[in-house]
């Protein structure tokens, strides 16, 4: 892997992206609409309801960031990435930077959230921690079935069948973490839950190093 050639193709992303501002508005906008819908249908929302409601809102959004990931340019501009970059520099680019996207997304709903209603929790360092390894899994499957989805015509829809299914077993234990940093549940064995997540992030991470190539190529 080549750190170079992974740093242009992460600033080539940061200046789409800021050239194509209404896109990122529309995608912070629509957090923040959905937050304060949540917030005008409850009303008063009790913490076990904002640890559910955080990872949902979240999930969503960020499914709608990444969605254009490897769909928002033509294939022709990939054929010209074959012939500059390794493969693995350009996944590896699109994983961090999709990876700082989310993080960005989720601390404006955890700002928004914070506004409208409260802030429930109690173990910050567990929470901060869960959600960071979280959206890390997170930023792994919705890369790499962005990818999936670009080689399939570029269908939006096969993304959104794929990716949901292939998230649940992060948004399960990100909501058993964020449960106990909450202090709705008092668990000792937290920690293991924390290396699951560790280990689950891993075997995502290997398994897109190992199938993209192959996809990139065809």
């Amino acid at each position: 892997m080549n750190i170079t050639k992974v740093k242009d193709i992460f600033i080539k992303e940061l200046s789409i992206e800021f050239r194509q501002k209404f896109a990122l508005g529309g995608i912070f906008l629509f957090a923040t609409t959905v937050v304060f819908i949540v917030y005008k249908s409850f009303n008063n929302i009790n913490p076990r309801e904002w640890t559910i409601l955080i990872w949902i809102i979240m999930l969503f959004a960020g499914l709608n960031a990444i969605v254009k990931s490897f769909l928002q340019e033509k294939k022709e501009t990939y054929l010209y990435y074959y012939t500059l970059f390794d493969p693995i520099d350009l996944i590896v680019a699109k994983l961090l930077y999709n990876f700082m996207f989310l993080c960005v997304l989720f601390l404006i709903i955890l700002g928004v959230m914070f506004i409208f209603t409260g802030f429930p929790v109690k173990d910050y360092g567990l929470f901060f921690m869960g959600s960071g390894l979280g959206i890390f899994g997170i930023s792994i499957v919705f890369t790499f079935v962005s990818v999936i989805s670009a080689a399939d015509s570029g269908s939006s829809t096969m993304m959104s069948i794929l990716a949901l299914p292939l998230v649940l077993p992060i948004v399960l234990l990100l909501l058993k973490i964020t449960t106990v940093s909450v202090r709705l549940l008092v668990d000792t064995a937290i920690m293991d839950d924390v290396m699951m997540l560790i280990g689950v992030d891993f075997i995502l991470l290997g398994a897109m190093l190992l199938l993209f190539p192959g996809l990139w190529r065809s």
